[in-house]
């Protein structure tokens, strides 16, 4: 006796649906979007979150702080941001999560290139989904991927008893992290990534723009605007004009 019900054929069978790819842009922020460094949220946070005495006493160390950062930077970025996420150590996670909006409001928020916005309105307008690939921290990020109505790639910090310790969860999202970070988003939401763009400002972009069939270079970095000029990218300067 045969069952009724054919069985559905397998994947990949002929005249099985096959879903639509999409388009997308990956957007790194700093930078990029938005003249802002990742440190401009910590010192926000830190002047709501800490006391006057020692939000003064911790400013006052910046400073001395800053060129380590970005002597850092200069041989590992990965090291540079947790070195600065360190920072976070102690914060409750719910506090920061409610102020989260707040510190969009008053010093992303402001910052947020006018070109930008306009570049993707047009992308947005013509199917193009848009995904922010970002070293900033994923719930300071958020508001922003709501406003643009995207996607949001970003690390997250380690929580213990309800306070961050300062640790980040899994790899800064540098490098070859970002790029790995970008094929999962596509795979997982069928992106065709010869048909997308990424839009990036320095050297350590460059695996992220190399993802893509449509890399472009905004606001580039010394060393990136050498790569994409030899490489015939497009450039763009989106924070003058």
């Amino acid at each position: 006796m045969t069952d009724s019900a054919a069985a559905p054929p397998p994947p990949g069978a002929p005249g099985t649906p096959v879903p639509p790819t999409i388009r997308a842009a990956y957007c790194d922020v700093d930078g990029t979007l938005t003249a802002t460094t990742i440190v401009t949220p910590l010192i926000w946070y830190k002047r709501r979150l800490q006391s006057a005495p020692a939000h003064w006493l911790w400013l006052a160390g910046v400073p001395l702080r800053a060129p380590y950062w970005l002597l850092l930077d200069r041989f590992s970025r990965d090291a540079s941001n947790r070195a600065i996420y360190s920072n976070y150590a102690g914060m409750s996670c719910a506090r920061a999560r409610e102020l989260a909006v707040a510190c969009y409001s008053e010093c992303i928020r402001p910052r947020l290139l006018p070109r930008a916005q306009a570049r993707l309105a047009a992308l947005k307008k013509d199917g193009i989904t848009l995904v922010l690939v970002t070293g900033g921290l994923d719930f300071i990020l958020q508001p922003l991927a709501r406003e643009l109505d995207a996607d949001c790639v970003a690390p997250a910090l380690v929580e213990r008893d309800g306070i961050f310790t300062g640790e980040l969860r899994g790899p800064p999202l540098t490098g070859e992290h970002k790029a790995d970070a970008i094929r999962a988003h596509a795979k997982a939401n069928n992106v065709d990534l010869t048909q997308s763009y990424a839009f990036g400002d320095a050297i350590g972009d460059l695996l992220m723009l190399e993802c893509v069939g449509h890399p472009v270079a905004i606001n580039a970095d010394q060393r990136l605007a050498a790569v994409a000029r030899a490489r015939g990218w497009q450039m763009e300067d989106w924070k003058h004009g």
